[in-house]
């Protein structure tokens, strides 16, 4: 299996304490292998991913969204990093393969 890229995204968490309220930020990491996608303790097949799209404003620090369009629909997780380098890898490998098209 070869690591092909990865993206950081984030789990945003609220916690309610006594007299406040936190927002808990953690980050994990999504890969991309050249037969599948891991995302915490979830694989994908590539052959179930139909494509990956993000959306970010580009002021540095500002939360933007990936989307991951899979046979079990659409995931949609939190990222603050550009994610150019996932998509363009996914995009780059789905054209060289074509079961995956």
């Amino acid at each position: 299996m070869n690591l092909l890229a990865t993206q950081k995204c984030i789990e945003i968490r609220q916690e309610i304490g006594w007299t406040e309220k936190r927002t808990i930020e953690t980050s994990f990491e999504m890969k991309l292998f050249d037969h599948q996608l891991t995302v915490k303790d979830d694989v994908y097949p590539l052959t179930a991913i139909f494509d990956i799209s993000y959306r970010k404003k580009p002021e540095k620090g500002a939360m933007g969204f990936l989307y991951l369009h899979t046979s079990r629909g659409v995931r949609t997780y939190y990222i603050k990093e550009d994610a150019n380098l996932l998509v363009t890898a996914y995009k780059k490998l789905k054209s060289e393969r074509p079961e995956l098209r």
